[in-house]
C-alpha cells in the first residue's frame, strides 16, 4: 500500500516530468501471490520477463537450408530445426511477428516436451569426443534458467495443448511447484515414470532406476487417448483367462450374484503410468552416439496419448533430434530448437537418413524420407545469406533484429 507520504512524492515527480524510481514498481503494479510458491534469489516476476527487462530479446529467424522441397505436402508448413538461445526463440514466437512463423506457431502448439539438464554439473560429449552440452547450472540459477522458458512457453501453448517436462530425482520436486504456479496445480494431470534397467554403482542405497516426467495441460480442455498407454499383461495374468472361443480369442468366465455367467474377454492391455523401456544401449541400432538419448519408443507413446496425426509438436531443448524423428514417423509437425552446434547436426542428419532406420514399433526399416524441413538461426547470422535478401526482405530482417519500427518518414522533401 502506498502511504500518504509515497502519494505526494509521487504526484511531485509526475507534475514536474520527472522519472519515477524503480523501486515504486512492485507498489504501483503488485502481483498477487499464489497459495504457495517457491523463493529464491534472482526470481524474476513475470511481468517483467515478458516485457523482456531480463536482457533477452526477440530476434528473427535466418533460413539456411530447406531440404526434402520436392513434396506436395502443405506447402504452407515445413518442420524445423533451429540453432540458437531457446528463450530468444520461445520470445520470437510469442511476438509472433517473424514471417517465418507468424500466426503458425503462436497458440497452435499441442504438445511440448522438454528434456532440459538436470543440474549435474557434467559436461557431457558424443563418442568422439564433440561437446553437446553444458549441465553446471545448479541450485535457484537452474531453476530460474528453466521456469524463464517455461513461462514464455505456457503463453505459446495452444489453450487445449499440453506440456510435458522430462527430469531426475534431483530437481523434480521443485520444478514441480514451480510448473504448480506457471501452469496452475489444477492443470497438473500426472508423474510418469521411465523405468529401466541396468548395472547400478551404489551397494547403500536402492537403485537409481528411473526418471519422472511431469504432465500439465493448459487448461481443462486437452486431447488424451487411453489406449497409448496401454502395457500387455503379465504371464500370470493372462493364465487366468485360461479358455479359449472360436475366434481365437482368450476368456475367463465370472460369476453374477443372480447366479449366471458371463465372458470376460483379456484386454489388449492395461493402462498404466509406469513405462518399462531400456535406455538407448551401445549395442541398439537406434543409437546414434549422442549423450542422453532417449528412446523412440518412450516418445512415441506420450505423443501418441496427447495429439492427432497433424498436430505440431515442439521440443526447445532439441538433443538428439529424438522427438523430430518421432514426430516425423507418426505424422506430426515439429519444431526443434538447440544451442548445442552437435545437436543442430546431428538432428538434421539423423531426419536426412530417417529412411534407414527402423518403425517404431516393429523390427522392419522405415523406409520413408522425411518431409520438407528447414533449418534456421537465430541470433547468430549468416551475414552473405542477410546481404543477398531481396530489400523488402532485408528491411524486415534488419528492423527485427535492432527493434526497429519500418515507418516510413520525409525529411526536407525527401523520403
Amino acid at each position: 500500500m502506498l502511504s500518504k507520504s509515497d502519494k505526494d512524492y509521487l504526484i511531485e515527480l509526475i507534475n514536474n516530468g520527472e522519472n519515477i524510481p524503480e523501486d515504486f514498481k512492485h507498489k504501483l503494479f503488485p502481483v498477487s501471490q499464489k497459495e504457495y510458491e517457491i523463493v529464491y534469489a534472482g526470481k524474476m516476476r513475470k511481468e517483467d520477463l515478458l516485457a523482456n527487462e531480463d536482457g533477452s530479446f526477440p530476434v528473427p529467424l535466418q533460413v539456411e537450408k530447406v531440404f526434402n522441397n520436392d513434396d506436395d505436402t502443405d506447402k504452407e508448413w515445413k518442420n524445423m530445426i533451429v540453432f540458437g538461445d531457446n528463450l530468444q526463440f520461445l520470445k520470437t514466437i510469442y511476438k509472433n511477428e517473424d514471417p517465418i512463423i507468424k500466426d503458425k506457431v503462436k497458440g497452435k502448439v499441442k504438445l511440448i516436451y522438454i528434456d532440459p539438464p538436470f543440474a549435474t554439473s557434467d559436461e557431457f560429449q558424443s563418442k568422439d569426443g564433440a561437446k553437446a552440452y553444458s549441465d553446471k547450472k545448479q541450485g535457484s540459477e537452474f531453476l530460474e534458467f528453466l521456469r524463464r522458458r517455461l513461462i514464455v512457453a505456457q503463453k505459446i501453448l495452444a489453450h487445449d495443448g499440453v506440456i510435458m517436462v522430462h527430469l531426475d530425482q534431483k530437481m523434480v520436486h521443485y520444478v514441480k511447484v514451480i510448473m504448480d504456479e506457471v501452469f496452475e496445480k489444477n492443470n497438473f494431470q500426472n508423474e510418469i515414470i521411465w523405468k529401466y534397467f541396468g548395472p547400478t554403482s551404489t551397494d547403500n542405497n536402492f537403485p537409481r532406476k528411473h526418471d519422472v516426467i511431469l504432465f500439465y495441460s493448459n487448461s481443462k480442455e486437452y486431447y488424451f487417448d487411453s489406449k497409448a498407454s496401454l502395457v500387455e499383461y503379465d504371464e500370470k495374468a493372462k493364465k487366468r483367462y485360461d479358455k479359449v472361443d472360436e475366434n481365437g480369442k482368450r476368456y475367463k468366465i465370472y460369476c453374477n450374484k443372480d447366479g449366471s455367467v458371463r465372458k470376460a474377454y483379456i484386454k489388449e492391455g492395461k493402462p498404466t503410468e509406469v513405462f518399462n523401456i531400456p535406455f538407448v544401449q551401445g549395442t541398439s541400432k537406434e543409437r546414434i552416439g549422442y549423450p542422453t538419448q532417449k528412446p523412440e519408443k518412450l516418445l512415441a507413446i506420450l505423443i501418441k496419448a496427447t495429439t492427432r496425426e497433424g498436430d505440431l509438436v515442439m521440443d526447445f531443448f532439441g538433443g538428439s533430434g529424438t522427438t523430430a524423428c518421432v514426430c516425423e514417423k507418426m505424422n506430426r509437425k515439429w519444431i526443434t530448437c538447440d544451442i548445442g552446434k552437435l545437436s543442430y547436426f546431428t538432428t538434421q542428419k539423423r531426419l536426412l537418413k530417417i529412411s534407414e532406420s527402423k518403425e517404431i514399433f516393429k523390427k522392419k526399416k522405415y523406409k520413408k524420407v522425411a518431409l520438407p524441413f528447414m533449418t534456421c538461426s537465430l541470433g547468430a547470422y549468416d551475414l552473405k545469406n542477410a546481404l543477398d535478401m531481396e530489400f523488402s526482405k532485408y528491411k524486415k530482417f534488419v528492423s527485427g533484429l535492432f527493434n526497429i519500427d519500418l515507418i516510413e518518414n520525409k525529411i526536407g522533401g525527401y523520403y
